[in-house]
């Protein structure tokens, strides 16, 4: 009888060990980059705001731009370790973008390594505007709780949105992507804003779904661009948008 205490007791307490390690602090996902280590997690919470811009290693880009109120700075703040995140939830803000107002200076991540954020969930802010990813970066089956902020961000290879899902303001106003990219069956539950942004080497928007404004305008498109089965719910803004040169209106006409 004794042993079988012993042995329920243990059968109880195993679930609440492999909770406690399904958790981990930011600060100690930034301990493993600083140290040069490859970071890669599944189905874990991350706990705290993971922040990017406070790696050690920084450098200063140009001499700053001198305007009226004074010098603005930018920053590059170097990620160049793997990062691997699997099906994990991100309780905090997750930053590669920091503006500090009262010094006038910028701090933008540069990833140096793959990026992969595969079917996570970012529940509070992600804001990689201006980041650079130089390997390729993964997007897909992540569920954006609030503003997905990727304003002027910049990628390298091809990276993937497919099957994301974004319920605030999808913002990749400027984004260059110089190679494929897909947003293939992403949901769009906000406004989705494309404006000025490059797809150089084509885009997939098959079976997407736009349930809020979506602003295309200016926005230069190159084949091979699909929009087969794609749902816009509200209006959708193509103005001076461009496939190959060629408007985006008899683009359309031309595949009819």
């Amino acid at each position: 009888m004794r042993n079988l205490k012993a042995l329920v007791i243990v059968i109880v307490l195993i679930p609440a060990v492999s909770f406690a390690q399904t958790r981990v602090e930011a600060r100690d996902i930034l301990d493993q980059i600083n140290s040069g280590k490859a970071v890669s997690y599944k189905d874990a919470e991350v706990v705290g705001d993971l922040d990017f811009t406070s790696v050690k290693d920084v450098t200063q880009e140009g001499h700053g731009h001198w305007f009226n109120i004074g010098s603005s700075r930018s920053y590059s703040c170097h990620v160049k370790s793997p990062l691997s995140f699997v099906n994990c939830t991100f309780l905090g803000d997750v930053l590669a973008y920091v503006y500090d107002d009262l010094k006038n200076e910028t701090y933008n991540a540069v990833f140096h390594e793959e990026a992969s954020f595969e079917g996570c969930e970012f529940r509070r802010e992600s804001a990689f505007k201006y980041a650079k990813f130089l390997k390729k970066a993964n997007f897909e089956n992540t569920r954006f709780q609030e503003e997905a902020l990727f304003k002027y961000a910049k990628f390298s290879t091809e990276v993937s949105f497919s099957k994301a899902s974004f319920s605030d303001y999808a913002n990749f106003k400027y984004t260059n992507f110089p190679e494929s990219v897909s947003f293939a069956g992403a949901i769009f539950e906000h406004d989705a804003d494309f404006k000025y942004t490059k797809f150089r080497r084509g885009v997939n928007f098959a079976h997407a779904g736009f349930r809020g404004w979506s602003d295309f305008k200016y926005t230069k498109f190159s084949e091979p661009v699909n929009f087969e089965g794609t749902v816009f719910e509200e209006d959708a803004e193509f103005k001076y948008a461009k496939v190959d040169g060629r408007s985006f209106t008899l683009h359309l006409l031309k595949r009819r």
